[in-house]
């Protein structure tokens, strides 16, 4: 008996504390941006997303989509600065990440519906002919947007991008979040602590073997992740994106719309040659710029190089129909596709 009362209030102690945190991160990264209302199917859910810039002629706007385990401020410590400057940029929180509303849509973990609902939200703001970026799990999303919505974008591009199944399986987390009952004991109790300990490894090993920017995790809010709603969100992307991916890339050959895919050659996280190498291959006419010893997080490590990119499509130039290659050097090498 005096084990399980032990074993209770252990329980009840973590969920009180991630409670606190939860609200104590809702307090210190509360909304950067403004909301817009989705309609059917998505009502009643909101899209938080930041507006920057001012759209010019010659340049079409750009909309950046992160990737898991993030939210809009990824992007506004990186490339919104970068790009605002010279076009309009708008920044979205995915559906159920950051200060989105997940909504009650059943498939909304399919990359295809959540660049529909990123679609209604652009719609809504005017934001017409973009340039749609995606990192990561968001390349999933901005490589649907550009098979469904290839007439109303001015190009895409690819960023580090999860787009193919994978050998192996997910974490085992992601698969316990997903247990009925168990899953909403486990985000209620379990990722906070876990978040806590184990938060630092996970940015240093996303960003390896760049380094990490010097307070990354409190600039883009990592604290909000493990808030018991988007950390189940997170989990549920995830669960589902190799059978989605299954699907989505066997279409990947009719993408017509400018394209170019950027990607670090050291990237671990997400596997340069399943992923990046494979698209280019698949898409006619894709540019493939490939970053010599740059891990997953170009768009920070080599901000520059991946501002460039996305300006190119925004003002209309024709993606190189070939591999780029750019050293840490700066020296650029140039592969036309055979």
């Amino acid at each position: 008996m005096a084990v399980l009362a032990l074993l209770t209030l252990l329980i009840a102690g973590l969920a009180v504390w991630s409670a606190i945190a939860a609200a104590r991160a809702a307090r210190a990264f509360p909304p950067v941006g403004e909301f817009v209302e989705l309609g059917p199917p998505f009502a009643p859910a909101r899209l938080h997303h930041v507006d920057r810039g001012t759209a010019r002629p010659g340049v079409a706007p750009v909309i950046l989509i992160h990737g898991a385990s993030g939210n809009l401020r990824d992007m506004t410590a990186s490339l919104v600065p970068a790009l605002e400057s010279h076009t309009r940029v708008v920044a979205v929180d995915r559906p159920g990440h950051g200060w989105s509303a997940r909504g009650p849509h059943p498939d909304i973990s399919d990359p295809a519906m959540q660049a529909r609902a990123i679609r209604a939200a652009v719609r809504q703001l005017g934001v017409e002919r973009p340039v749609v970026l995606g990192h990561s799990w968001g390349a999933a999303v901005a490589a649907a947007y550009a098979l469904e919505f290839a007439d109303e974008i001015s190009g895409v591009l690819l960023l580090s991008g999860a787009l193919y199944p994978w050998p192996g399986d997910i974490a085992w987390y992601h698969r316990v979040v997903g247990t009925p009952l168990v899953g909403g004991a486990f985000i209620r109790t379990l990722t906070v602590p876990g978040g806590t300990v184990l938060a630092a490894a996970g940015v240093k090993g996303n960003f390896h073997p760049d380094p990490a920017p010097e307070g990354y995790a409190e600039r883009i809010g990592l604290p909000l992740l493990f808030r018991p709603s988007h950390f189940r969100a997170n989990s549920a992307d995830t669960a589902g994106l190799k059978a989605r991916l299954a699907v989505q890339s066997q279409r990947y050959g009719e993408i017509a719309v400018p394209a170019i895919v950027v990607t670090g050659n050291a990237d671990y996280t997400v596997s340069p040659k399943i992923h990046s190498y494979a698209f280019h291959n698949a898409v006619a006419g894709s540019e493939l710029v490939k970053l010599k010893g740059a891990g997953h997080m170009p768009h920070h490590s080599r901000r520059e190089i991946v501002a460039d990119a996305v300006l190119r499509l925004a003002r209309g130039e024709t993606p190189f129909d070939g591999m780029v290659t750019i050293y840490a050097d700066g020296r650029v090498e140039r592969e036309a596709r055979a």
